[in-house]
């Protein structure tokens, strides 16, 4: 059992470790990646001693921290175009500049938010249509990644599997692909940012802010009765999930409306009406990128 629990562990750790280290850049993995198995190899010695929830407690902290502590020489490395170094041939107490962080802001960035059965999808569908904007879903580049069979697609989908929580840069970083694959300069990121870790890493990673929160107000009970009788096969949308979903939300989400709030970057939209009536609202706040 102690064997099979310390194996666990380890697997654990180190997806999260290389997952981490990747979030950063293709380019640095090789080096953070070298790294972080150098650790766990060594602190399996300590775990066969400790148990394995001391290993996990201190692999993790290590393993992430000389990731995180790699990153910038590997960065800065790589816009020169020269391979990573090795790990072991880093200089001790070696000192790098940090990397240039965040890419050139697009036209128009608009986080949209709202609980579940708000409308969001809906007006979002309409804004692109008459506004021009690209509609991305952080949950669907999320659920799409995962089943990629890539091997970062695999990791994440093993994160979750071992009940851990996905890094935040790897959801920006996802977002910020799309953003650059599509082609498009205006955009509405539905469903983001979930937390105020999300919104922290989206402003490191990125560089910039959202020009404003779209969010949608809606009661909870007609939130509720949306989702029961919209039948859309989904598996989420069945009473014990929906009071979860909103739970999460009120916990996680309304903290972020409520900084943007404090510093004057929420449309608030009432959205107990007909989708007719909510999109009136709505389109009166994108006039501005017509």
């Amino acid at each position: 059992m102690f064997a099979r629990q310390l194996m666990r562990a380890a697997k654990a750790t180190e997806v999260a470790a290389v997952l981490r280290a990747r979030a950063y850049s293709p380019c640095v993995a090789a080096a953070e990646i070298r790294a972080t198995q150098r650790l766990i190899v060594a602190d399996k010695v300590v775990a066969a001693q400790a148990g394995a929830a001391h290993y996990l407690k201190f692999a993790a902290a290590a393993g992430l921290g000389v990731a995180a502590a790699l990153a910038p020489t590997a960065t800065a490395l790589c816009s020169e175009g020269a391979a990573p170094p090795d790990a072991a041939q880093a200089p001790a107490g070696a000192e790098s500049a940090p990397p240039s962080s965040g890419t050139a802001k697009p036209g128009a960035v608009v986080f949209v938010l709202g609980g579940p059965g708000a409308g969001k999808g809906t007006q979002c569908t309409n804004i692109v249509r008459d506004f021009g904007f690209e509609h991305l879903s952080a949950g669907d580049l999320l659920r799409a990644h995962m089943k990629s069979g890539s091997p970062d697609g695999n990791m994440v989908a093993e994160m979750i599997t071992q009940g851990q929580i996905v890094p935040s840069e790897v959801t920006v970083n996802l977002l910020l692909a799309a953003m650059a694959a599509s082609g498009k300069q205006k955009f509405l990121i539905d469903g983001f940012p979930r937390n105020t870790e999300n919104r922290d890493a989206w402003e490191k990673t990125a560089g910039y802010d959202c020009d404003f929160v779209l969010f949608f107000e809606c009661p909870e009970a007609v939130m509720t009765k949306r989702l029961l009788g919209r039948n859309e096969g989904r598996t989420d949308d069945n009473m014990e999930t929906i009071k979860k979903r909103f739970h999460t939300f009120v916990e996680s989400s309304m903290p972020v409306i409520a900084h943007y709030k404090a510093i004057g970057k929420v449309r608030a939209v009432d959205s107990d009406q007909a989708p007719e009536e909510v999109y009136k609202q709505t389109k009166d706040f994108f006039k501005v990128f017509a």
